[in-house]
């Protein structure tokens, strides 16, 4: 039964919302697409959740099996327990980014509920509306593309080995009723996670060369890069050296938040509000936006030639750092948005046309 969107008032909710954000996320020391792009995601979908589907997520995030040591004790002192909204945010906020949370866990529970290769694909994995590859190859034949498993051939967790066959098994777990609560509950989690993962596009592919990245860059963690402070401005250094992954995991991460979410709103719903009703979910179709994406911005030029170089040299690495410029850093912000905004959207598509 598909429920009736009710979009919420852009008022008091919205300042508060934007409170909200700000000082949950300025509380973490490790803030990137990982933590601050999940809770915007899901922030940016109550925007278009009904009440009455908001509730019926946090009735069911309470049976979570780590409810109590990772979600109620781990509330900021800021956060008003009194405020259903307000609470109600952080918590979804929290669900979000808690398959990240379940990576740190002290044995056993880390090995009971961290699932690494969930959040990413191989990038000559192709299936339904996801027929590009995600990969890029210098100097190296192509790999053939591999054919995947359709969403009815994921019938069990042992079936699941990418970030596209994650969401599959965790829609149906959160759909079927005659699973347990808390099974339910964390797949609500996952559901929420993966859904911003396949929106960002180094989630979806790698380089590969000859040489250097015979085994491929690991979706950019393996490219080093150097991005000015005046343009990440959390930096006390006046250039700062990171990969390429997580430049583009912190696209937002030193914008201002109150400035981002509106900035992110705003790009959605332009002059009128978006219907949501009935609208089909095809996360394909988005790992192949964001492929097209990865194909054509993300590896830049100077990237690919420093890649070149490094292959020609057979030293194994980029040996130094490729600065990105004030034209990529923009550029990479503006697609961050972008994609941080439809999968908080998409979120809301899926819950208010699927949930149970």
């Amino acid at each position: 039964m598909t429920r009736k969107s009710c979009i919420p008032d852009k008022s008091p909710y919205f300042v508060s919302l934007l409170f909200f954000i700000f000082f949950s996320l300025s509380a973490s020391s490790a803030l990137a697409w990982d933590s601050v792009g999940h809770r915007i995601s899901a922030a940016i979908a109550l925007e278009f959740l009904s009440t009455e589907t908001r509730d019926d997520l946090l009735a069911l995030l309470a049976f979570h099996p780590r409810y109590n040591e990772d979600f109620l004790e781990q509330i900021p002192n800021f956060v008003d327990h009194e405020d259903k909204s307000e609470l109600g945010r952080w918590l979804l906020g929290q669900a979000a980014y808690w398959p990240d949370i379940a990576r740190g866990l002290p044995e056993p529970e880390r090995a009971k509920y961290n699932r690494p290769n969930w959040h990413y694909t191989d990038g000559a994995w192709i299936r339904g509306s996801a027929l590009l590859q995600g990969n890029l190859y210098l100097n190296i034949t192509p790999f053939p593309d591999r054919q995947g498993e359709g969403h009815n051939n994921i019938e069990s967790e042992h079936d699941v080995h990418n970030v596209v066959t994650a969401i599959d098994y965790s829609t149906q777990v959160l759909k079927d009723t005659s699973r347990s609560a808390a099974e339910r509950a964390v797949a609500l989690c996952w559901v929420l996670h993966l859904i911003g993962d396949i929106h960002q596009p180094m989630h979806t592919g790698s380089l590969y060369s000859a040489n250097t990245f015979e085994d491929g860059d690991l979706g950019g963690n393996r490219i080093p890069v150097t991005i000015e402070s005046s343009l990440m401005p959390d930096s006390s250094q006046s250039i700062r050296t990171l990969n390429l992954h997580a430049a583009w995991d912190g696209a937002l991460r030193d914008i201002g938040i109150a400035e981002s979410v509106p900035a992110i709103v705003q790009q959605i719903t332009g002059f009128t509000q978006p219907s949501i009703a009935n609208v089909e979910s095809d996360w394909t179709a988005w790992m192949n936006e964001s492929r097209q994406l990865l194909q054509n911005q993300v590896y830049s030029q100077q990237i690919l030639n420093a890649a070149l170089a490094a292959d020609s040299r057979r030293s194994g690495e980029i040996t130094t750092p490729v600065h990105l410029d004030s034209d990529y850093v923009q550029r990479m912000q503006a697609i961050a948005r972008q994609r941080l905004g439809l999968a908080g959207l998409r979120l809301a598509i899926w819950f208010e046309n699927e949930l149970p």
